[in-house]
């Protein structure tokens, strides 16, 4: 059997999301949402989450891979938002 990395995401019930970085020595990078927490506050996000989620589902380990430059702007954007949620 392989070893498959994973990462633990905790979601407080205070807050809209939670996010798992590699730039905080997390395995993956991941983001979760609270949908009770966006549901009540912002209905209409909360259904656009459940759209995002959709489409994402459809996403497989056997589809191609990016291209190196896009993986970067991903990197780029990632380490962006993990910096603004350390202050």
């Amino acid at each position: 059997m392989t070893n498959i990395k994973s990462t633990k995401l905790t979601i407080r019930e205070d807050r809209p999301t939670a996010i798992g970085s590699s730039t905080q020595r997390s395995n993956l990078n991941a983001i979760g949402f609270n949908l009770t927490f966006l549901s009540v506050r912002n209905p209409k996000l909360a259904i656009e989450v459940l759209k995002l989620y959709d489409r994402v589902v459809k996403v497989s380990k056997n589809d191609p891979p990016v291209p190196e430059e896009d993986m970067a702007l991903f990197s780029d954007e990632l380490a962006k938002m993990a910096k603004s949620k350390k202050q």
